[in-house]
């Protein structure tokens, strides 16, 4: 029994060490707190928190549809270092916190190497394994960002230690990937309270490099600070509205959905005929690899789609799908800037039809297709890059660019020719008969 219970100690002994050296991967968010972290249980009583702390990346989606979308391919980079601090900068507290009135201390540059990191140290790496929530008016999606303080060991006392978290992906790379890039700096600055042990107990993440005065009022401090969560924009709720707009980057996608019908051809309807498609995509401005979500209907084909740049010119993309009667293949998220040009052939031997396309921004004109033809083109024109997307190619708004095949039925060969000579008798037979009708009437009334 005493070894047993020596065992089961010795097992939560262990247990308790390893939870106990593991306590700085924890890390406390920012997300919901308006950018502070930290509170007093009761005046000048302080709660230690953890030594890292998360904040936020944001892209806002945009798509007609409230839908997912794949994201773009883009690398996020960022620094943290000490924050250049005027003399005289500091932090005021407001009375109520305190049993003795006001509390106010001069800030202090930060010190020591913390580091920030994304899906990397310094790094945050996007690609389209990531979905976004996107909606007409845009949705909010964030990205954890985590600064960590674990090494931090220089303070020089008790205080308030600035730093400054700098984003330094260009517009120019964002713009590459199809992400407009917001008006949220991209220099945020964030505030350490240690007390006298080295402790840190609170974080406070804000835009503007000055002093902080809550001694009159808290809220007022916090918008002249220009408190916030990370890069992101402040607001209440992750979808927005037509009233409101996202001051975070941006990226802006569109959908289309290809559709076949054929009109008096009962065989190819019912042996659910595919008929090949090529449709191909041109994007100049956006040189990132993109992956839009691919959703083949019944009685329709097409090979996995891959995470590539779009392309231009003879670089452009191309895909070949294959649809019959009455099926669709969808294509979500593909990003605003690209041209898109579909067109069919037809592959059904002996057979011509008559193909038209509807729905498209310039639509494929009527032409008459034989077999191993090919029909005019139908084009998509969503070419303005970094502006959201107006119009919906797809069945959702009863706008699914569709080819449409009617059969041309042939006449026998020579039917004209065989019967238009006996057709020629009989109407001369007929007016002869008509006409002696006529002379013999007018005879009799002269006789008469």
């Amino acid at each position: 029994m005493k070894k047993g219970f020596k065992k089961l100690g010795a097992v939560l002994l262990t247990v308790a060490m390893a939870l106990a050296m593991n306590s700085t991967v924890f890390a406390v968010g920012m997300d919901g707190e308006a950018g502070r972290i930290g509170e007093f249980t009761s005046p000048d009583t302080v709660v230690n928190q953890e030594k890292n702390v998360v904040i936020y990346k944001e892209i806002t989606a945009y798509n007609p549809e409230t839908c997912e979308v794949n994201a773009p391919t883009i690398t996020y980079n960022y620094t943290i270092g000490a924050a250049t601090v005027a003399s005289g900068t500091k932090v005021t507290d407001n009375a109520s916190r305190h049993t003795s009135g006001n509390v106010q201390v001069e800030v202090k540059a930060g010190v020591g190497a913390p580091t920030i990191t994304g899906t990397d140290a310094g790094v945050l790496a996007i690609t389209p394994g990531n979905q976004l929530n996107a909606s007409q008016y845009g949705t909010a999606n964030r990205f954890d960002l985590t600064v960590n303080f674990s090494t931090v060991t220089e303070w020089t006392g008790a205080g308030v230690y600035r730093y400054v978290i700098e984003e330094t992906t260009t517009a120019t790379t964002k713009n590459s990937a199809g992400i407009e890039e917001g008006t949220t700096p991209k220099s945020l600055y964030l505030d350490v309270y240690v007390d006298g042990s080295g402790n840190i107990y609170g974080y406070v993440l804000f835009t503007n490099n000055t002093s902080i005065d809550g001694s009159t009022s808290e809220d007022t401090a916090a918008s002249t600070a220009g408190k916030i969560e990370g890069f992101v924009d402040d607001v209440d709720d992750y979808v927005y509205s037509s009233t409101d707009t996202s001051t975070a980057d941006k990226y802006y996608t569109f959908n289309v959905e290809l559709k076949k019908v054929v009109v008096n051809d009962n065989y190819a309807s019912t042996n659910h005929t595919q008929f090949p498609f090529t449709v191909t995509l041109d994007n100049s401005s956006v040189t990132a690899a993109v992956l839009p979500i691919m959703t083949v209907g019944t009685n329709a084909t097409q090979g996995a789609l891959s995470a590539s740049a779009i392309g231009t010119g003879t670089n452009a993309t191309v895909w070949n799908p294959t649809i019959a009667d009455g099926a669709t293949v969808k294509y979500v998220g593909i990003p605003c800037g690209t041209t898109i040009d579909v067109y069919e052939t037809n592959n059904v031997t002996g057979v011509t039809y008559n193909s038209v396309s509807t729905n498209a921004d310039t639509d494929a004109t009527d032409k008459t297709i034989n077999n191993g033809d090919d029909s005019n083109t139908a084009t998509i024109d969503c070419t303005t890059a970094l502006t959201a997307a107006t119009e919906n190619h797809t069945e959702t708004a009863s706008k699914a660019l569709t080819f449409t095949n009617t059969l041309l039925q042939i006449s026998p060969t020579g039917f004209v020719v065989r019967f238009a000579p006996y057709a020629l008798v009989l109407f001369g037979g007929i007016f002869l008969i008509v006409l002696g009708v006529v002379l013999y009437n007018r005879t009799k009334r002269e006789e008469a």
